[in-house]
C-alpha cells in the first residue's frame, strides 16, 4: 500500500504554512519516510521570493484529502487486442484466473471488456445466431483454434458459419445443406468430392489425416478453402465455434475510471454495473490497471501532517476521510479530531518553523542551508522580525542559530528585504488581497472572518481603498458575516489599517485607537490577528 505521507498547511497559505511544510517533510524523508510537501492555494509574493531564494519549487497543490485510485494498488490489466479469437479469451482467462479481460485495438486503446457472461451468452444463443458469428472467422483464425494448418485459402474466403460434421460414407444432395458450409471429416476421397462438388466453402481433415494431392487440386479448382488438424473430430467440432473473434461479442463502451478518481465517487458507480473489474486510464487513456470493489473496500487512507494550523474551518477538505498522523501548530487547538493518539506537538512560540527546528534537534539532524533559510524567513515573516507580541525568546535564539547556518549574516536587513516583496497591491485583484490571508471564526452564535497582509508604503493601500471597500462590502454580504475585517500591518510592525463591514462594524469601532469612517481605521499597535486583534474581539463580542 502507499505509505506516502502529505504535508500541509492552512487553506490561505503564508510563509510559515509553506516553509513549515516544505522542511518538515524534508525532516521526514531524512529519517527515512516517503513524504511530500502541499499548499491547498496559491502563494503570496513574500513566500515566492523565499523559495526562489532558497533554491526550493513550489509544493503540490493538492486540495482534497480523499484516497485517489492511483494512491492504492490495483491489479494489473488483462488486455486482450480485439482481433483475438474467443478461444483464445477462454485461455487467457483460464490462465489468469480473470473473470475480465479489457479489449484493446491496434493502438492499443480501450474499446470494449469481455467477461466470462459475454462468452457464456453466446453459448446460448440460437443455431442462427451463431452461424453469423462463425461467418466472421478469418481462415487462419479457424485453423489456429482447432491446432490445425491453412492447405488451401481462396482469394475471397467466406462462408455462412454453418458447420456439418460428415461421417457417412456417401453424400445425398438433399440431406446436408452443405453450400458455403464448413464440412468437418476424417477420410473418404469420395465424400470429400461429394462435399466440395456441393459447393462447401472448407473443408476440415481431422485426425491427423491429409487430403490427398489429387483431392487437394480439386479443391483449389473449386475455390474450396483446406484446413487439417491433428485432433480428433468432435473436438475440433466442439472448439471452432470459438473461432471468431472478441470484438464481435465484448462488451462496447464500457465503464472506466481515471487514476485520479476519488475511491468513494468509483465505489458509487460500481454499485451501478455488475461488472467484477474494471479498466484504469491514465491522462494519455492508456489502460495502468484495473480495480474492483475488493479495492474500494479495502484500502488505506491517505496520511497527512497538518502544520500551521489545528482548526477543522482550515485544514484541507474532507480530511475526515483520510488518517492524520501528526500536528504540528502554534495556534490555538482546534476542532479536528482523530480516532487514534498522534504525534502532536503546539507550543506557545510566534511560528511553526520555530517547532520544526527544535524537531530536527531532536531526531539527531541538522536543517542544511537552504532549510535553515526556510525556517528563518517564517519565523521572520510570522513574527515580522520580531515585532510581534506573538514572539518568544525561542524565536530569536531559532532565528539566530538557523542565520548562521543560511549564511545571513544581517538579519534586520534580510528582514526588510524578504518583508517588502511580499507588499505588493497594485497587481493584484481586491479578491485575491482579501483572501491572501483569510481566517473564519466562530464565538456563540456570531460568524466572522478576518484578513491580513502586509503594506511597506502607505500610498499604496490609501490607493485601492475605495475599490477595495466595495469588494469587502460584497464579500460581506455574500457570505453573510456578521463581521468581515481585513488589517493592511506595516511590513516592519509599525500598526495595522483596518477596513470592515457587516453587523458587528461597531465593535471594531470600540476596539482600535482611530477610525477614520465607519467602516476604516487605524491602530499603531495591533499588528498580530492572533495574538492581539482576537482577544479583544473575542471578548467584545461576547459582552453583546
Amino acid at each position: 500500500m502507499n505509505e506516502l505521507i502529505y504535508v500541509t498547511g492552512h487553506r490561505h497559505p503564508d510563509s510559515d504554512s509553506i516553509c513549515a511544510a516544505i522542511t518538515y517533510t524534508d525532516l521526514l524523508k531524512r529519517c527515512g519516510q516517503e513524504a511530500v510537501a502541499c499548499r491547498q492555494g496559491p502563494l503570496n509574493e513574500e513566500t515566492k521570493f523565499i523559495l526562489k531564494r532558497f533554491h526550493q519549487e513550489n509544493p503540490l497543490l493538492l486540495t482534497d484529502a480523499r484516497t485517489m485510485i492511483s494512491d492504492i494498488d490495483i491489479d494489473p490489466p488483462m488486455k486482450i487486442r480485439k482481433d483475438e479469437t474467443v478461444h483464445h479469451a477462454w485461455h487467457e482467462m483460464l490462465r489468469t484466473q480473470n473473470r475480465s479481460l479489457f479489449v484493446v485495438d491496434e493502438n492499443d486503446k480501450l474499446v470494449g471488456i469481455c467477461t466470462t457472461s459475454n462468452l457464456s451468452y453466446v453459448r446460448l444463443q440460437p443455431d442462427g445466431d451463431l452461424d453469423s458469428l462463425i461467418a466472421t472467422a478469418k481462415l487462419e483464425d479457424m485453423a489456429h483454434t482447432i491446432n490445425g494448418e491453412v492447405r488451401f485459402e481462396p482469394e475471397h474466403f467466406h462462408s455462412n458459419g454453418h458447420i456439418n460434421i460428415i461421417t457417412v460414407e456417401h453424400l445425398q444432395d438433399d440431406r446436408y445443406p452443405l453450400k458455403n458450409g464448413i464440412v468437418m471429416m476424417t477420410t473418404g476421397e469420395q465424400k470429400q468430392k461429394d462435399a466440395i462438388d456441393q459447393g462447401a466453402a472448407c473443408l476440415i481433415i481431422t485426425c491427423g489425416e491429409h487430403l490427398s494431392e489429387t483431392m487437394l487440386e480439386y479443391a483449389k479448382a473449386h475455390n474450396c478453402a483446406v484446413i487439417e488438424s491433428k485432433i480428433d473430430t468432435m473436438h475440433a467440432a466442439r472448439i471452432i465455434s470459438e473461432s471468431y473473434t472478441v470484438e464481435h461479442i465484448m462488451t462496447k463502451e464500457p465503464m472506466f475510471f481515471r487514476e485520479n478518481e476519488y475511491i468513494n465517487d468509483v465505489a458509487a458507480r460500481m454499485q451501478k454495473n455488475r461488472v467484477r473489474s474494471y479498466p484504469v486510464l491514465n491522462d494519455k487513456d492508456e489502460i495502468v490497471g484495473a480495480i474492483s470493489r475488493y479495492h474500494t473496500l479495502n484500502h488505506n487512507r491517505r496520511k497527512f501532517v497538518l502544520v500551521d494550523h489545528s482548526a477543522m474551518n482550515q485544514t484541507i477538505s474532507h480530511v475526515d476521510e483520510a488518517e492524520i498522523i501528526a500536528i504540528i501548530d502554534h495556534h490555538h487547538i482546534g476542532g479536528i479530531q482523530t480516532d487514534r493518539p498522534i504525534m502532536y506537538r503546539n507550543v506557545k512560540c510566534g511560528c511553526t518553523c520555530t517547532i520544526i527546528s527544535t524537531l530536527y534537534q531532536e531526531n539527531g539532524l541538522l536543517p542544511d542551508a537552504d532549510m535553515s533559510g526556510l525556517l528563518l524567513s517564517a519565523i521572520l515573516s510570522d513574527t515580522l522580525n520580531f515585532k510581534s507580541l506573538t514572539t518568544t525568546e525561542s524565536d530569536r535564539v531559532a532565528a539566530a542559530w538557523l542565520a548562521k547556518r543560511a549564511g545571513i549574516e544581517d538579519i534586520d536587513a534580510y528582514a526588510r528585504e524578504m518583508l517588502g516583496a511580499s507588499v505588493s497591491l497594485r497587481d493584484s485583484s481586491m479578491h485575491d488581497i482579501l483572501n491572501r490571508d483569510l481566517k473564519s471564526y466562530e464565538v456563540g452564535n456570531y460568524r466572522f472572518a478576518i484578513g491580513q497582509t502586509n503594506y511597506s508604503r502607505m500610498e499604496e493601500v490609501q490607493k485601492i481603498l475605495p475599490e477595495f471597500k466595495e469588494t469587502l462590502k460584497a464579500e460581506q454580504e455574500k457570505l453573510k458575516l456578521d463581521l468581515l475585517v481585513m488589517l493592511f500591518t506595516d511590513v516592519m510592525g509599525d500598526g495595522s489599517l483596518f477596513v470592515f463591514y457587516g453587523p458587528l462594524s461597531n465593535v471594531i469601532h470600540d476596539m482600535i485607537e482611530t477610525t477614520f469612517d465607519d467602516h476604516s481605521g487605524f491602530d499603531s499597535k495591533i499588528i498580530s490577528r492572533k495574538q492581539q486583534m482576537m482577544p479583544k474581539l473575542s471578548a467584545l463580542i461576547k459582552t453583546i
